[in-house]
């Protein structure tokens, strides 16, 4: 099974010039814990609730999110297959990946979207256990 299967193809996003008390209130109302943030139709970040907390609240509520957004950001192509999918959050203990096309942000990708097929369930328990562990720094 690919990703464009599973993948939810309506995501709300933000752009780099949102003020972050504007996207957390967005992430509340939507009870989501991130965002993709798009400039120019092209993914250049992803903003979460935990960027807000460590990078945001701890310095001023009025950064921008270009200010606090994770700039590196790991993706999968509606091509990829739910196993890989499931491979890259696990390397890289992420529980959601944004799903991109030539560059163009075109559907986002949860856990719990390649549970619900059933058919890697060991990938995705696997992944789990990957995502839950701590860190080696």
């Amino acid at each position: 099974m690919n990703i464009k299967d599973v993948m939810s193809k309506e995501v709300v996003t933000c752009n780099p010039q949102d003020y972050v008390s504007e996207v957390a209130e967005q992430m509340r109302t939507l009870d989501i814990g991130c965002l993709p943030v798009v400039s120019n139709k092209k993914l250049v970040g992803m903003i979460t609730d935990r960027d807000i907390v460590t990078r945001s609240v701890a310095k001023d509520m009025k950064s921008k999110v270009e200010d606090v957004m994770t700039k590196s950001v790991i993706s999968v192509s509606p091509e990829d297959s739910t196993s890989d999918a499931s491979i890259v959050m696990a390397r890289n203990q992420v529980r959601r990946l944004p799903v991109l096309d030539d560059g163009k942000l075109v559907g986002f990708v949860s856990l719990a979207d390649l549970a619900f097929p059933f058919p890697h369930v060991q990938e995705i328990s696997n992944a789990m256990e990957s995502i839950s562990e701590p860190r080696q720094f």
